[in-house]
């Protein structure tokens, strides 16, 4: 497939797409990103995570400046040092080398619409996180929960209590995550979720649920970023696999779709990969679209 008008913006998921199951980028990937930037294509991870867990591989990649975060909540201008940029955001950034980011866009929940979303979340049992300003924020017991899928680098702020913050920072709460104790209290208490007004919820993973404020996704923020660096829609390629990645792909000029991805995902696909994230799924659609 090549598309009809030269692709110029990529926007890639990371956890099921770019990285691989252990977190990391073959080096063809690698290489197949490097060498469209190279050609001037701007490629930028577009995904649920915060600015502060952005993977430093990630942010070292060959042309890396935009993030899109936050499931569309937050985009980014991360400058010439992108890990610089990331570190700004963890909880020791005192004691690293770090740079402000330029915080192109931001859209937060509406602080009443956050406080009774977080009130729906404490009715569950599962490690609960907040994302502000480029920060994960949980308590002690979610780190405590969390630490067997991510141990803390740096890159979460425990607090005493997320109750208290809340109390003082419900008007800026970009995405809460939660990761429940099984698929089946996900799939049920996303259910909940989607029946409540004014907000968006998707799934990263089967056994999570995201929320952002109405009209928030990774879609509009890929096509607002585009918009500012003077790209037309036709002109942007978006690649994904999870449920959090329809919006931006139903948006962009060009939907690939990862192998791995579930059949209703694949479905949205203008071209999918015949190789999954473990065997360089991205790589071969950059490369069957010529860039």
């Amino acid at each position: 497939m090549s598309p009809s008008t030269p692709i110029r913006l990529v926007a890639l998921d990371l956890d099921g797409t770019l990285l691989d199951s252990q977190s990391q980028i073959s080096p063809r990937t690698r290489q197949a990103i490097a060498d469209a930037a190279g050609r001037g294509v701007i490629v930028l991870p577009c995904t649920g995570r915060p600015l502060a867990s952005l993977p430093p591989l990630v942010a070292q990649l060959p042309g890396i400046r935009y993030a899109i975060t936050s499931n569309g909540a937050a985009v980014w201008d991360m400058g010439t040092d992108p890990l610089s940029a990331v570190y700004s955001r963890y909880s020791d950034a005192t004691q690293r080398s770090t740079h402000e980011p330029v915080l192109l866009e931001r859209h937060c929940l509406p602080p009443e619409t956050a406080r009774e979303v977080f009130a729906l979340y404490r009715e569950y049992h599962g490690p609960l996180s907040i994302f502000s300003d480029g920060r994960s924020y949980l308590d002690g017991d979610g780190m405590a929960l969390f630490q067997d899928r991510q141990p803390n680098d740096g890159r979460f702020l425990v607090v005493r209590d997320l109750g208290e913050w809340m109390s003082r920072h419900a008007h800026e709460v970009e995405k809460f995550c939660m990761f429940f104790d099984s698929i089946e209290i996900a799939q049920a208490a996303l259910v909940r979720f989607r029946a409540f007004p004014g907000i968006e919820a998707v799934q990263g993973a089967p056994d999570n649920v995201e929320v952002t404020a109405a009209g928030v996704d990774k879609g509009t923020a890929l096509l607002a970023l585009a918009d500012r660096l003077g790209i037309p829609r036709e002109a942007t390629l978006a690649i994904g696999d999870s449920d959090n990645d329809r919006a931006m792909l139903a948006r962009a000029g060009v939907a690939a779709v990862m192998a791995n991805a579930l059949p209703e995902i694949r479905a949205l696909g203008d071209i999918v990969s015949t190789r999954d994230n473990d065997h360089d799924g991205v790589a071969e659609l950059f490369e069957r679209l010529g860039l």
